[in-house]
């Protein structure tokens, strides 16, 4: 095992290690180079489209060996808070079917009825029609709590941009007259607390790696980690002066990260 301080890489996907359907240059080896010399990974996304084990085998499928219990992301942060929480509570999603499936296992009960609902729960939903929108709308209204997944304004696919769960956020948070309650994804810290419940590590010991410099390396920030932004994504070199806070590193891709992990890139 390594000398150095950092002993696990938590990676977002989409923009940093994959796009679309597709893995970045490199990172497959670079995974099995890590891998091989003891470097833990955990990929953290704010994708609530899916359950972490699906996620884990999209990855599986794009050549990484990964498990189920290295993907954490914002459906999985959610569900978990929804379970110890407010059990049993009534949910009506605004979501895909992965997704209400995953709250429907905890022992949720997913409703459509908006006057018979406690919380909604939104998230990328790509049948999101303006009757879903309608009727989140009468739930918050009538006293329901407005739970989200994550705000991501879009998604990285292979051929370009598409809108994210932000979009559909926003949409419900306009039509409600408020934000939401609680928002699970990056950046805020909820993934962290489980990345470091699974690892069993400090948060020294973690790198943060992704594309978002509102979302991943905020994340970072608020989670007392050390950052690396990819230029892989959605945030460029010339982006950077906009913001009030930095990654600790800026790297043209993840393959770079070995330059961070060996001590011979300076911070």
């Amino acid at each position: 095992m390594t000398e150095n301080r950092f002993k696990a890489i938590l990676a977002d996907m989409d923009g940093t290690v994959n796009r679309g359907d597709t893995l970045l240059p490199g990172v497959d080896s670079l995974y099995r180079e890590l891998t091989d010399k003891g470097f833990r990974w955990l990929f953290l996304s704010n994708n609530a489209t899916a359950v972490a084990s699906d996620l884990a085998r999209k990855l599986c499928s794009m050549g990484l060996q990964v498990s189920d219990d290295q993907v954490v992301n914002s459906a999985a942060a959610l569900i978990r808070a929804l379970a110890k929480e407010r059990p049993g509570a009534r949910v009506f999603v605004v979501g895909e079917s992965s997704l209400r499936a995953g709250i429907s296992r905890a022992g949720m009960e997913i409703v459509e009825d908006p006057s018979d609902t406690e919380i909604v729960v939104s998230a990328l939903d790509r049948g999101f029609t303006y009757e879903k929108l309608e009727k989140a709308q009468r739930a918050i209204h009538m006293g329901a709590e407005f739970w989200a997944s994550n705000t991501d304004p879009s998604l990285p696919v292979a051929d370009g941009i598409r809108p994210g769960a932000g979009s559909i956020v926003a949409s419900i948070a306009t039509a409600a007259g408020r934000q939401p309650d609680r928002i699970f994804g990056k950046p805020h810290t909820d993934m962290a607390d489980i990345a470091l419940e699974i690892l069993g590590l400090d948060r020294d010991s973690c790198l943060v790696v992704g594309d978002r410099m509102e979302m991943d390396i905020l994340f970072a920030r608020n989670a007392e980690m050390t950052s690396a932004l990819v230029l892989t994504g959605a945030s460029s070199r010339e982006d950077l002066p906009r913001f009030d806070f930095s990654p600790d590193y800026v790297l043209e891709s993840i393959v770079q990260i070995s330059e961070i992990l060996f001590n011979r890139r300076p911070r």
